[in-house]
């Protein structure tokens, strides 16, 4: 089985987690206090992470960091950033 999209949804924004061949495209949201909507797009490489690249496994940890502040709005602990990490993972099968 494989994980092919997962969105994630906190109290300050989300996120859409997508496998696109090769690629996992993240796609985030975060609304400012005005209401206005900030989107960002960040891709990682499934061969790269298969292959234990540390470069590759390292911008997914920032990825994951980037995920869980503008999901939660706040800068979490390893543990909160932990949680999203491992459903990035997911997308490594």
């Amino acid at each position: 089985m494989k994980v092919k999209r997962i969105e994630l949804e906190g109290r300050a924004g989300r996120a859409a987690i997508e496998r696109d061949g090769d690629r996992i495209r993240i796609d985030s949201v975060i609304r400012n206090p005005k209401g206005e909507a900030a989107w960002l797009t960040e891709t990682a490489s499934v061969a790269h992470i298969r292959t234990a690249d540390d470069a590759e496994r390292a911008r997914l940890w920032e990825i994951a960091r980037m995920i869980q502040r503008r999901c939660d709005g706040v800068c979490g602990t390893n543990s909160d950033i932990d949680e999203y990490h491992t459903e990035l993972m997911r997308f490594a099968d």
